[in-house]
């Protein structure tokens, strides 16, 4: 089949699994997507972006608790006239749009074949399927990541603005991408026969790049956070994660014994931010133990899709329900075996696009050592594993492979 035809069908399947799968069973938002959830209908309502969307009992006081990126676009899907009972819709949408940008990457690292490989790796990722069926971030952010270094890996001035421009639109929906931003537009630039100096000129510029378009694109954001909470802040859980990760090397509440009392939305974030400098300036050595453990649930298993899908359904226990089990069984073996061929196809992709793949697993890995591990941060990562694993089941054409077989025949005959 040709390459083309076979990336397209492998989106329109990505499309109809994730679509079945949200649209066929009663779910209802669970986890996180509740907050999500009631946040879109606000704001799609008029009503802005309040604290109601914490708590149905919230007041109507500005927030800025979790980023505003998912809901609005969530809104303005709502906008157009569709109801909750559709969202569904929108992250299979999303999902399958992650299809072909993967395949554009795949195709960077090892060539066609491996744009085919990496379409249908992700559109029958187990995990990416089970996950549409939610009101989460994780397909939007999935997708502008992926959109973000399919266009860094071009390396033309334009192709890295627009790179940093999805960074920057990705971070209204999870502060992460400015983390990841600066090492894929450093790594872009990177050029293996230029001197030293200028080497890392390019980098440090690509990276100050990133940075001044996202403070652009951002400065609404952080302008509405400053007139209304009486600080300039993108996120205010950032200082909740941080103590949560000086306790426990994946989530949990923040413990009342450790929490701060604070009035007021963003002086919380900051003593809880202060709170946890110091636990970790007291104990570093601990801390630091807790690393192995956090990127092992990073990067481990991949549990977090089948579970939260069960809490959607109404299962108040997901893990001592079987098919949870059988969910989180598929979904981390498919994950793993990823792993396993992106290593592998690591080796024999081209170096710079390679370079690009890693960049964000870095980034990933290092901003969860500093704060809490969770198999659902390394979900975006997909379409980029997918495509180093891609480089690893590409083969040679079969006319080679037969050539090589009569060789090896004649050679025996002899």
């Amino acid at each position: 089949m040709d390459t083309r035809r076979s990336i397209l069908l492998a989106a329109l399947v990505a499309f109809v699994i994730r679509a079945a799968i949200g649209l066929a069973l009663p779910v209802a938002p669970a986890w996180d997507g509740v907050v999500y959830e009631r946040a879109a209908s606000a704001i799609a309502a008029g009503e802005g972006y309040t604290r109601r969307a914490l708590s149905p009992h919230g007041s109507d006081a500005p927030t800025a608790f979790y980023p505003v990126g998912w809901p609005a676009a969530l809104a303005l899907w709502r906008g157009l006239g569709m109801p909750r009972a559709l969202d569904p819709l929108l992250q299979a949408l999303l999902g399958a749009l992650a299809v072909p940008l993967a395949a554009l990457f795949a195709g960077r690292l090892a060539g066609r074949r491996a744009a085919a490989w990496g379409a249908w790796l992700v559109a029958v990722w187990p995990g990416g399927a089970l996950g549409s069926a939610s009101w989460m971030s994780e397909p939007l952010f999935t997708l502008l990541l992926a959109g973000a270094v399919a266009l860094a890996v071009r390396r033309s001035a334009t192709a890295l603005v627009a790179s940093a421009v999805l960074f920057a639109l990705a971070a209204y929906v999870r502060p992460t991408a400015l983390a990841i931003a600066p090492l894929v537009l450093a790594a872009a630039v990177w050029s293996p026969g230029a001197s030293r100096p200028i080497r890392l000129a390019r980098m440090a510029g690509a990276a100050a790049l990133a940075l001044a378009v996202a403070l652009v694109i951002l400065s609404p954001w952080l302008a509405r956070n400053r007139a209304a909470l009486g600080g300039a802040a993108l996120s205010t859980n950032g200082g909740a994660n941080l103590l949560v990760g000086t306790a426990s090397s994946r989530f949990l509440h923040v413990p009342r014994a450790i929490d701060c009392r604070a009035d007021g939305e963003l002086a919380r974030d900051r003593c809880r931010r202060e709170r946890a400098l110091e636990r970790i300036a007291a104990d570093p050595l601990t801390w630091l133990a807790r690393v192995p453990l956090k990127l092992a649930h990073t990067f481990g298993y991949e549990s977090s899709a089948a579970v939260q899908l069960a809490r959607a359904l109404g299962v108040r226990e997901p893990l001592r329900a079987p098919l949870v089990w059988i969910g989180v069984a598929v979904s981390s073996a498919y994950w793993l075996a990823l792993l396993a061929l992106a290593i592998r196809g690591f080796a024999r992709s081209r170096a710079r696009a390679r370079l690009l793949a890693l960049a964000p697993c870095l980034a990933i890995a290092l901003v969860h050592s500093v704060y809490f591990g969770g198999d659902r941060y390394h979900a975006p990562l997909v379409p980029l594993v997918a495509a180093l694993a891609a480089a690893a089941l590409a083969r040679r054409p079969r006319q080679a492979l037969r050539a090589d077989c009569r060789d090896r025949r004649a050679i025996a005959h002899r």
